[in-house]
């Protein structure tokens, strides 16, 4: 029995190699078999969410872009009709043709102070109206602005869900539109059509139930232009301006239009000027005084254009500006033409008239 038992054979766990082999490789294929089922079970689970997820992801983002698109659209042939979106009351209207007034639009607005989001929306925009308001008007609202364009709105859509610096709005009217307070931007933003303000775009939208706000004679005025635009109750503040440059007129202007042509890229801009009066009479009267303050404008102090890197005009330096060519009468309007004038020259003399005209 000792012998035996030396021998190993009645020990509980001497069982042969080939028999212990064996039962763990059927042990182990059968738990396999237990558990690949349900492995492959939650593979097609989590494969078909995360395809759920990609769908509901990229619906949120067509609905973020449908919800912030203005529903109006331009065709190539209306040009000027983002007039038709402005509101009514005020005190400045403007229209450009953006691609060949960028470079004045630029000298204007843009250089230097816009940011990215501004240059990438001008860059699509074919042209462009804005109304400037006097403070106090239309409840806050400073500008107004409708272009037409090519817009990649829902890549700009898309970009706006996760910035940090635009938020979505909802505007009582039902629409949405982004928000930037960095910016003091409001942005609607479509396919063919863009509505920017400082305050709710779509407050006085309506292209439906947009007043007529075009004086008589201003599209043709406009024809042939690359930026014009006209100011609502001129009178004062053409007085002022030209009070300022030491000119004491007192102009009886019903309209003023304003434009800018050049005939070619690269070729100097010539600045337009139209003042209407409330008859042939006093248009005759006023050119006789402009004719005069020309002849001591021209034989004054001043004998030299202001250099073209200035950064601002004197009064005396817009005066020689303003009067460097004859004025020329039509019917109750009184014209005023400038001509060889670059972009920077531009923006000086109509940023000293925002200035001084207040």
């Amino acid at each position: 029995m000792k012998r035996l038992k030396r021998q190993g054979l009645f020990e509980k766990n001497n069982k042969p190699q080939s028999f212990t082999e064996e039962t763990r490789s059927k042990e182990k294929n059968s738990y396999q078999d237990s558990v690949e089922p349900s492995v492959r079970v939650l593979r097609a689970l989590r494969g078909k969410f995360l395809t759920f997820l990609v769908l509901l992801f990229f619906i949120f983002i067509f609905l973020v872009s449908c919800a912030t698109a203005p529903k109006a659209s331009f065709s190539g042939e209306d040009s000027g009709n983002e007039l038709s979106l402005l509101p009514a009351g005020a005190r400045l209207y403007l229209w450009a043709d953006t691609v060949r007034g960028r470079p004045l639009l630029d000298a204007f607005f843009f250089e230097g102070r816009s940011g990215k989001d501004a240059e990438q929306i001008l860059d699509n925009t074919r042209s462009a109206a804005v109304a400037v308001f006097s403070n106090g008007e239309a409840q806050g609202r400073r500008f107004f602005a409708a272009a037409s364009g090519n817009y990649p709105g829902f890549r700009a859509n898309f970009s706006f869900v996760f910035s940090r610096s635009w938020k979505k709005q909802k505007s009582p009217t039902g629409s949405s539109y982004w928000y930037s307070r960095n910016e003091g931007l409001a942005l609607a933003l479509g396919s063919n059509l863009a509505l920017v303000s400082n305050v709710d775009p779509f407050a006085d939208f309506s292209r439906e139930n947009s007043p007529e706000i075009q004086p008589d004679g201003f599209t043709g005025f406009r024809r042939g232009l690359v930026v014009a635009g006209w100011m609502n109750e001129p009178s004062e503040s053409l007085n002022t301006f030209l009070s300022t440059m030491g000119i004491p007129l007192q102009i009886p202007a019903e309209e003023f239009f304003f434009g800018a042509a050049r005939t070619a890229a690269e070729k100097p801009w010539d600045l337009i000027l139209r003042i209407k009066t409330p008859s042939t009479a006093q248009a005759r009267s006023l050119l006789a005084l402009f004719t005069i303050a020309r002849f001591f404008v021209m034989q004054g102090g001043i004998q030299e254009e202001p250099a073209g890197d200035a950064l601002f005009l004197s009064p005396q330096e817009a005066a020689l500006l303003l009067f460097s060519n004859a004025p020329e009468q039509e019917e109750e309007c009184l014209s005023l033409r400038i001509d060889s004038l670059d972009e920077g020259r531009i923006a000086l003399l109509f940023n000293m008239f925002s200035l001084y005209s207040n």
